[in-house]
């Protein structure tokens, strides 16, 4: 007695079809954000689906390593990775295609990415992703760019109050170096602040002493 073969319908779990009309309704709003980006003077990048593992997974490419599906190429031998996030793929090309077109560089770009697994609130595997980078200027003004255009892109897809992470990296460490922080002391309160561990930062930030004392309010610096 035979098994009976699974339904051509069945797709792995996190993967689905998008069928009429919502294919054409994401098209549509993906297009409507481009828009805005290109009124801005935001030109279009297209980074392939596919690279090599090495170049796909350096720099800011390691923190979606383990994300990253991998495959070996019949043809050069060597190691692919397939994009779990776009912006990797558009700093590389910042850095070397246009590495010599004057600065500020801005770039847009769209596509789909895929993710070795879903979250328990985001299921979904194969994701849709658009965005914007701004490259070559570091100012309070071109932060302040980057998110008025999110806000008016959004808005263009019918998106009329969202809501913004505002994540600046250098933050903790410029606090931590100006306040002469180091050694284990500099560990724990990485540490903490990356547990988001309040009680544990502010202990840890008086012993620090000014301006290591500002942590305490960095993980209450949200909004509603």
């Amino acid at each position: 007695m035979t098994e009976d073969l699974p339904s051509p319908a069945l797709l792995p779990s996190g993967l689905t079809d998008l069928l009429p009309p919502e294919a054409a309704r994401e098209a549509a709003l993906v297009e409507a954000m481009h828009a805005v980006f290109a009124a801005h003077g935001y030109e279009r990048v297209k980074p392939p689906l596919l690279e090599f593992e090495d170049s796909l997974l350096a720099g800011s490419g390691a923190a979606v390593a383990d994300q990253t599906f991998r495959l070996m190429d019949p043809d050069s031998h060597r190691m692919l990775g397939l994009r779990a996030d776009t912006t990797p793929q558009v700093a590389r090309i910042a850095a070397t295609r246009l590495g010599a077109v004057p600065r500020p560089l801005r770039l847009s770009y769209s596509g789909q990415v895929l993710r070795v697994r879903g979250t328990q609130l985001a299921p979904q595997r194969q994701i849709p992703q658009v965005g914007i980078e701004l490259i070559g200027a570091d100012s309070a003004e071109a932060d302040a760019e980057v998110a008025l255009l999110g806000v008016e892109a959004l808005a263009a897809a019918g998106i009329a109050a969202p809501s913004l992470d505002i994540t600046l990296p250098t933050m903790a460490p410029a606090l931590l170096d100006a306040a002469g922080v180091e050694g284990d002391l500099r560990r724990k309160l990485a540490r903490a602040l990356d547990r988001k561990d309040a009680a544990a930062v502010t202990e840890l930030a008086a012993i620090a002493g000014p301006p290591a004392v500002g942590l305490t309010g960095l993980l209450t610096a949200a909004g509603p």
